[in-house]
């Protein structure tokens, strides 16, 4: 099992917003709006076909909702409005599907590009261009983890968490198939769905805070939280790609585009910077450029056999008889007798 500490998630996390707050916090409100402007502009068509009346019995079924029921009222506007009204949730459910999820996707690939400090607000509509595809995965996704839960509630929750890493490979990758989402990231959250619980149980005080300010905290909460499951998620992804659960090709590093130059110019990557992905293109760069150096090496070799014949030639010339002239020195000796001679 791998763990990992929720301090340094957090932590992580707020130095990815450092200097780009205001830009996650933007990117958000953009796909809130786009959003709320689409349901909405859908609702106003509905009710222009129906004169009006759609308004009119959507609030008067929340009427009932907040108060006693009047059975009289609800078959009245069920016959009148309520076949152009399951006609409008039908409609909107698939507006929200195709559109408005895919552009949710689309703030989690802000985020992780933007931890590089380089995100375009054009990263948020990336995922509609493969809308269909993502919508037909994110629809899968909630049919499973329900007949999980219509099983049992406890398998339910534990199956809601293996998948809640679909939204962010969907987002790093939007052409990834289906069935390889699912089990990328029933990978990444094995030994780690009780951790990404109390992970998120972790901001319960920034919840409470939010309700109790109207809203105001949440100015700080939001980003803080995309941020803090976006760095959980590379780090999670760095060890099931270390685990051979994937390849690079399929969920492409886009936080740092550069990164493989710069490692290449400067091997030695950082100990902070080993819970990222960056990493693992670190290791692919100076693995090549381990291979040139062998290369080169190999190269080299066949000069410096070359060079050997040359070294054993230098005996030959030492055998030359200067050292066997040393009887010339012996000689003085014998000089040296001659007085005694005397």
């Amino acid at each position: 099992m791998w763990t990992w500490s929720r301090k340094e998630l957090k932590t992580n996390a707020k130095a990815a917003m450092k200097g780009r707050f205001w830009k996650d916090l933007l990117a958000l409100i953009i796909v809130s709006l786009i959003g709320s402007a689409i349901s909405y502009c859908v609702l106003l068509i509905f009710n222009a076909c129906t004169g009006g009346r759609l308004m009119e019995y959507q609030q008067t079924l929340q009427n009932i909702q907040n108060g006693p029921q009047n059975a009289e009222v609800i078959q009245k506007l069920n016959e009148e409005v309520g076949p152009a009204y399951s006609l409008y949730s039908m409609i909107n459910s698939i507006v929200s599907l195709f559109i408005v999820i895919p552009l949710s996707i689309g703030t989690y690939r802000f985020f992780q590009v933007n931890r590089g400090g380089k995100a375009s607000f054009s990263e948020l509509f990336v995922p509609l261009k493969k809308f269909f595809h993502i919508g037909l995965t994110m629809l899968w996704l909630g049919i499973k983890v329900f007949l999980w839960w219509l099983l049992l509630v406890i398998p339910g929750i534990i199956k809601s968490f293996e998948y809640s890493m679909v939204p962010y490979i969907l987002a790093e990758n939007p052409s990834i198939k289906t069935k390889r989402a699912f089990q990328i990231s029933k990978a990444m959250t094995k030994g780690n769905k009780w951790h990404l619980f109390v992970l998120g149980l972790s901001f319960i005080l920034w919840i409470i805070g939010t309700v109790c300010t109207c809203g105001i905290l949440g100015i700080y909460f939001a980003p803080y939280y995309v941020a803090t499951f976006v760095e959980a998620y590379y780090k999670m992804k760095a060890k099931a790609l270390a685990d051979g659960a994937f390849t690079i090709d399929e969920l492409p590093n886009i936080c740092m585009p550069e990164a493989p130059a710069a490692v290449a110019a400067a091997p030695v990557v950082p100990q902070a910077q080993q819970s990222n992905f960056v990493p693992a293109a670190a290791t692919a760069a100076a693995a090549a450029t381990a291979v040139a150096a062998a290369n080169n090496t190999v190269e080299a070799a066949p000069v410096v056999e070359e060079a050997a014949p040359v070294v054993e030639a230098a005996p030959a010339a030492e055998e030359a008889p200067v050292v066997e002239e040393a009887p010339a020195e012996e000689a003085a000796p014998a000089a040296e007798e001659t007085p005694a001679a005397e």
